[in-house]
């Protein structure tokens, strides 16, 4: 697997990762700075308002590290329920 590069260089060996570090600095739950407007694999729109977010629907979990939040193409899915 390819390695995940955030806009601010930082690399992550999976999108695993991202979640993880993001959670590791206590920043889970910070909100973004533009909300991302997001079709989920499972077919609902969501809006992401938060750096790690869970569908409310089928539980994907979507993550961007802090320096990349500003660029949606940045965001990951880092797997249901993780």
């Amino acid at each position: 697997m390819a390695n995940v590069v955030s806009k601010c260089g930082c690399e992550f060996v999976s999108n695993e990762a991202v979640a993880d570090k993001v959670r590791s600095k206590g920043a889970a739950n910070n909100p973004m700075p533009d909300p991302a407007h997001i079709e989920c694999v499972c077919g609902h729109h969501i809006i992401m308002d938060t750096l790690v977010y869970k569908c409310p629907h089928c539980k994907m979990t979507y993550a961007v590290t802090p320096c990349s939040a500003m660029d949606h193409d940045y965001i990951v899915k880092a797997g249901i329920d993780y």
